[in-house]
């Protein structure tokens, strides 16, 4: 299983630099986010030459691009804010297909003004529903036009933020072009961050989802009340288990580190997802 990282959690000024320690961190492939190479993660428009360069510098450091950020607010109470995430996803999907890549990452969205990742009590909503099938009819028609998969996750901030939230959003559209990325650590409902919830929540998640996983973060939360997320290796998720699962899917695809919050905390993180691994593959 090769190992990826969100492009993120390493800054460097250049895009060369970028990829270089991407590479140097022990990574093959990256989740990458426009934010890392320009001044926004969803950009209008893209400087002439960026995208040539991304591309150069990924394959000249041997980095596969296997996602791309495509995330804005799909159901942000404000439509003219929906509309221009719209035409912001429709620039980053087209860009997508300059990078090599056909996976586009979404995020669900909140009612909350402030952050798309924040917890807003009009998120379940019948309305904020409907803004969300709205929404998803809109970059499913940007996923058609340049042949692209989407991805959503479980989000306990977000419209989406349970398995079961997730199964009936795949159900309703039916299509191949939308997936799941399963990230373990973002399963978790405020409270139930506890050793003994670990594998109970994993199996409910690959019950109803696992045929659908397209690909898998290596995120960590730790014990307690609240949801701190961190870097794999330290907090509470059986990543044996969860390798486990993968496996019971039949799921061929890497994995990508998130949650790293330090770039000093990225030997620890990778030596700890390796070795997960090569115990599991020698069982």
């Amino acid at each position: 299983m090769k190992l990826g990282m969100y492009s993120i959690e390493i800054q460097r000024p250049t895009t060369k630099g970028l990829f270089a320690a991407i590479k140097e961190a022990g990574f093959s492939h990256v989740q990458f986010d426009f934010s890392s190479v320009c001044d926004e993660q969803m950009p209008l428009r893209i400087e002439p030459g960026l995208l040539a360069d991304v591309s150069s510098q990924a394959e000249r450091h041997g980095v596969e691009i296997t996602a791309v950020n495509g995330t804005f607010n799909m159901i942000h109470p404000d439509k003219a804010e929906r509309e221009s995430g719209y035409a912001r996803f429709a620039t980053v999907a087209a860009a997508s297909r300059d990078l090599n890549c056909d996976f586009v990452t979404l995020c669900t969205g909140s009612r909350n003004t402030k952050s798309m990742w924040a917890w807003h009590e009009d998120n379940l909503a019948p309305s904020a529903w409907e803004d969300l099938l709205k929404s998803m009819e809109k970059v499913l028609e940007q996923a058609e036009r340049y042949d692209l998969v989407l991805g959503i996750e479980c989000e306990p901030s977000n419209s989406v933020n349970s398995p079961e939230k997730a199964r009936e959003l795949m159900d309703i559209f039916q299509t191949p072009r939308l997936k799941i990325i399963m990230d373990i650590a973002n399963l978790f409902q405020v409270g139930q961050a506890r050793q003994e919830n670990v594998r109970p929540i994993m199996d409910h998640a690959f019950e109803l989802l696992g045929k659908d996983i397209y690909i898998a973060h290596g995120k960590d939360i730790k014990a307690g009340d609240g949801l701190q997320y961190t870097h794999a290796g330290n907090g509470i998720v059986d990543f044996a288990y969860f390798l486990d699962k993968l496996d019971q899917v039949g799921y061929p695809g890497g994995m990508i580190l998130h949650g790293i919050k330090h770039e000093r905390d990225f030997p620890e993180s990778v030596a700890f997802v390796v070795d997960a691994i090569a115990k599991h593959k020698n069982r």
